[in-house]
């Protein structure tokens, strides 16, 4: 059975973005989660993976220090990764600049139930990985769309999950991403063991959460059976 809460109309490329294309993966996957999981940006004239990055990029200095110190060269004044590669850079410009309230939690040690939770129940995730690309690796962000059980019935407990289905902003990695389109990329549990940080970890990933935006903290208790 296939349990994909990500519409067509959710999936944004990153590559016709009008800032930073090649480096805006997080900003784009941050977009697409939120809107699986149910917020609206319609009132926003440009792209508002555009308009994350710009308000990324506007944070002052004192903020990202604060924020992460040890992402700040002290020597040079200046951070030492561009801030939007930053993972609490990122959730707090879409926190407090982008969405007026805390609808994204990063955290580095959330079960793989409690993301298949979050997505069963409506909201988004965002996940940051190592994966393949011309014979080497690239870090890269994607948002998690679904997964694939072995079931017929709603059964999704992770020993009958088969496949997870992400959309990658970049396209699909199985092509070197000559193909543009990474809408609904199916992955199987083994790669999404070995490319989503951390990648010798195979109960905790790292991720970015997202809120229903209606049920919100009511979510369902994510390390219990699933019932919709």
């Amino acid at each position: 059975m296939i349990f994909n809460r990500s519409e067509d109309s959710e999936y944004h490329t990153q590559l016709n973005n009008k800032y930073i294309p090649l480096q805006s993966c997080n900003s784009t996957s941050m977009i697409m989660a939120l809107k699986q999981a149910g917020y609206n940006f319609d009132h926003i004239i440009d792209q508002p993976e555009d308009l994350l990055t710009t308000l990324i990029f506007s944070m002052d200095d004192d903020k990202i220090k604060e924020l992460a110190p040890w992402a700040w060269d002290d020597r040079k004044d200046e951070p030492r990764i561009p801030p939007n590669e930053i993972h609490a850079v990122l959730e707090w410009a879409t926190n407090h600049m982008m969405m007026g309230r805390e609808v994204d939690h990063f955290t580095t040690n959330p079960s793989i139930c409690t993301l298949i939770a979050t997505i069963l129940t409506g909201g988004g995730v965002v996940l940051s990985g190592v994966f393949p690309y011309k014979n080497k690796t690239i870090g890269h962000m994607v948002s998690l769309a679904g997964i694939v059980t072995n079931r017929d019935d709603n059964n999704a407990e992770l020993e009958n999950i088969t496949h997870f289905i992400i959309d990658d902003p970049h396209g699909n990695f199985r092509t070197d991403y000559k193909d543009v389109r990474g809408n609904n990329i199916k992955i199987t549990k083994e790669e999404f063991y070995s490319i989503f940080r951390d990648t010798d970890n195979r109960e905790r990933k790292w991720a970015h959460i997202i809120k229903n935006k209606i049920i919100g903290p009511q979510q369902a208790d994510p390390e219990h059976k699933y019932a919709w």
